[in-house]
C-alpha cells in the first residue's frame, strides 16, 4: 500500500523554528553546519574522518558493553566496520523510557538504521553504521518510570536520585505482572511477555534492561547500543571538562546563540549554566557543580573542592563527572565519528543553540535530521475515515473543526449568507446615496445603522452555523470516536500510545511495516495504514 504523507505545517504540531529550518530559511544558516540532503552525508563524512582520533578505544568499548548480549551477524559486521577508517555513524538517543515508553521511539531508531542502510547503497567507500545513545545519566526518573496502555499508566514507584542507568530494576516484576494482567492470553502476550523476562526481568540494572531490550527490537537491523556512563570513554573528555570547569566556554558560546535566536522570536528550548557538569556523588546522587567564593560545590551535598583538587578529582575520577544536556551532544560527537544525529522537534531546537561551541572545542558539528513523524490507523480505521468524508490532514483537527469546516462547505443556508450580507451591503449603499443628494446628515444616520444591521447580521451568521453543526451532532460524535480510536483527539498518536497498543500478533512484523513506511531523507508527516495480516 503507497505511504500517504501531509506536510509538518499541516499536522498543527511543529514549532516556528522546526517549520523554518526545514523550509532552509536563510535566518537560520548560522545556527547549523549543513542541511541534510542525501549528498550532504557524504560531505560530512569526510570532513569528520579527516579529525576523528578515537576509533580503537571507542571499538574495545563497545565491545565490551555488548558482549554479553547475542549479538546478531549485522551487529558483529558493524562492530568490524567501526574497526575501519573509512566508517563513521548516524546517531540517535533516546532516555531509558519504561518498555520504550511512547511509540516514537520506534520512529526514531528505525529512521537511523534505513538511512545508513540507503547510504551505504550508494557510498562504496565510506561505511555508515547506526548507532543508538542510551541517556543513562539522566536523572529525571519521573519522566521515564511510566507508559501509557489502554488508558491506564504503567507506573513504577521507587526511591531515586542519580543516573537512572544504575536504578536496581527491583520491583518491575511487579510492575510488569500489573500490565500482563491487562492483555488477553494469546501470541502477543506471550511475545511481550518473553521480552519483559528476556530484557527487564534478566536484568539487575535500568541500563542492562534498556541495552537488552534494544537489542531484541532491533538487533537484527545492526544496531549498535552506547552507554556513555563509561569511565574510559568519559576519560576523553577531560581536557573539554577541566576547560568546561576552569573557563565557563560552554555558557558564554550557548549564551550568545540563544540571544540571537531570540532575537528573531524563537523561542529557546536550553538555558545554559556556567558549569554545565553534574557530580556523580553515588547511585542515588547527580548533582550541579557550581562555583562560589573561590570554590567549586556539588549542590544538596556537603561536598566542595578548591580549583586544584576538582581537577585532580576529574583527571582520577572521570566517570564522577556528567555532562548536562548542553554538553552532552558534545560528548556524543567527540567520542562517536558521528556525521548526523535524528532527534525530535524539541532536540533539534537545543542542538540550534550550540554549534559556536562545537566550533570553540574544535568538535565537528553533525548534520542535525528531524526524525519522521507517523500515525498509525488499521484498515478498518481508514475504511471508517473514508467514509466519513475526511482527508488525511482532518485527523489533525479537532471533530468540531472538522463539523464547522463540512457545514461552511455543503450547508446550503449557509452558502447563502455572503450572498445575503452582500445584498445588505449593496442596500445601505444605495441608501446612502440617496441620503446624500437631499441631506448629508442623513448620511451619518445610515452609516451608524449599516454598522449596527451588519453586526446584528454577523451575529445571526454565528447562530445559524452553531445551529447547522448541532443539527450534524451525530457526524461530529462518529468524527470524535475515530480520532478518539486513533488517540488523536488530544494530541499526536506519536506521543501519547505504546506500541503494544497497536493490533499485532507478530511485533516483527508491526516493526517490519513501521521500518517500510519510513522515510528517512523526507521532511513530511508519514500516515501509515497497517497490512491486515501483522
Amino acid at each position: 500500500m503507497e505511504t500517504k504523507t501531509i506536510s509538518l505545517q499541516d499536522s498543527n504540531y511543529f514549532s516556528s523554528l522546526m517549520l523554518n529550518y526545514i523550509a532552509q530559511k536563510e535566518e537560520l544558516n548560522p545556527f547549523y553546519n549543513r542541511f541534510p540532503y542525501f549528498e550532504s552525508y557524504r560531505e560530512q563524512a569526510k570532513e569528520k574522518l579527516k579529525s576523528y582520533p578515537h576509533r580503537a578505544i571507542l571499538v574495545e568499548q563497545l565491545n565490551h558493553q555488548l558482549h554479553d548480549l547475542n549479538l546478531t551477524k549485522k551487529q558483529k559486521k558493524n562492530l568490524e566496520l567501526l574497526q575501519l577508517e573509512n566508517t563513521v555513524t548516524i546517531t540517535t538517543g533516546h532516555q531509558l523510557n519504561l518498555f520504550t515508553g511512547p511509540i516514537f521511539f520506534f520512529y526514531k531508531i528505525l529512521q537511523v538504521i534505513k538511512q545508513c542502510k540507503e547510504l551505504n547503497k550508494s557510498n562504496d567507500d565510506i561505511n555508515f553504521v547506526p548507532v543508538f545513545w542510551m541517556a543513562t545519566e539522566d536523572h529525571d526518573f519521573e519522566e521515564i518510570n511510566h507508559y501509557n496502555f489502554q488508558d491506564r499508566v504503567i507506573h513504577w514507584e521507587k526511591e531515586h536520585g542519580g543516573p537512572v542507568g544504575q536504578l536496581s530494576t527491583e520491583g518491575l516484576d511487579e510492575v510488569f505482572a500489573i500490565y500482563l494482567s491487562l492483555i488477553p492470553n494469546g501470541l502477543k502476550k506471550d511475545e511481550l511477555k518473553r521480552l519483559i523476562e528476556e530484557s527487564y526481568l534478566s536484568s539487575n540494572t535500568l541500563t542492562q534492561a534498556t541495552r537488552k531490550l534494544v537489542q531484541l527490537l532491533f538487533g537484527d537491523y545492526g544496531l549498535l547500543m552506547i552507554d556513555g556512563d563509561d569511565k574510559v570513554l568519559k576519560s576523553l573528555m577531560i581536557p573539554i571538562f577541566e576547560q568546561e570547569i576552569k573557563e565557563n566556554s560552554s555558557f558564554h558560546k550557548v549564551l550568545d546563540q540563544s540571544e540571537k535566536l531570540k532575537e528573531l522570536h524563537y523561542n529557546i528550548q536550553v538555558n545554559p549554566r556556567e558549569i554545565n557538569l553534574f557530580y556523580i556523588a553515588h547511585p542515588l546522587s547527580r548533582e550541579r557543580i557550581v562555583f562560589e567564593n573561590d570554590k567549586y560545590y556539588v549542590l544538596n551535598t556537603e561536598l566542595s573542592f578548591t580549583t586544584n583538587e576538582i581537577i585532580s578529582e576529574l583527571h582520577k575520577h572521570p566517570e564522577k563527572f556528567s555532562p548536562n544536556v548542553i554538553l552532552r551532544p558534545l560528548y556524543q560527537e567527540t567520542i562517536l565519528p558521528n556525521v548526523a544525529y535524528i532527534g525530535g522537534g524539541g532536540e533539534l531546537a537545543y542542538w540550534l543553540e550550540l554549534k559556536t561551541m562545537f566550533e570553540a572545542y574544535k568538535v565537528d558539528f553533525p548534520l542535525l535530521v528531524l526524525r519522521n513523524s507517523m500515525l498509525i490507523r488499521t484498515n478498518k480505521q481508514m475504511k471508517k475515515q473514508l467514509a466519513l468524508n475526511l482527508n488525511d490532514t482532518d485527523l489533525f483537527t479537532s471533530s468540531r473543526n472538522i463539523v464547522k469546516k463540512e457545514v461552511e462547505e455543503n450547508s446550503e443556508l449557509v452558502d447563502k449568507l455572503p450572498f445575503l450580507k452582500k445584498s445588505l451591503e449593496d442596500l445601505f449603499f444605495q441608501l446612502e446615496e440617496i441620503s446624500t443628494s437631499t441631506d448629508h446628515t442623513f448620511a451619518n444616520m445610515v452609516q451608524a445603522q449599516r454598522t449596527k444591521q451588519l453586526k446584528g447580521f454577523e451575529k445571526l451568521e454565528k447562530r445559524l452555523v452553531k445551529a447547522e453543526i448541532k443539527k450534524r451532532e451525530d457526524l461530529h460524535l462518529r468524527i470524535e470516536d475515530l480520532l478518539a480510536d486513533l488517540t488523536q483527539d488530544k494530541g499526536l498518536q506519536e506521543r501519547k500510545r505504546h506500541f503494544s497498543d497497536f493490533e499485532f500478533v507478530n511485533l516483527k512484523k508491526f516493526t517490519e511495516s513501521i521500518y517500510l513506511n519510513i522515510k528517512p531523507f523526507e521532511f513530511n508527516f508519514i500516515i501509515n495504514t497497517l497490512p491486515e495480516d501483522i
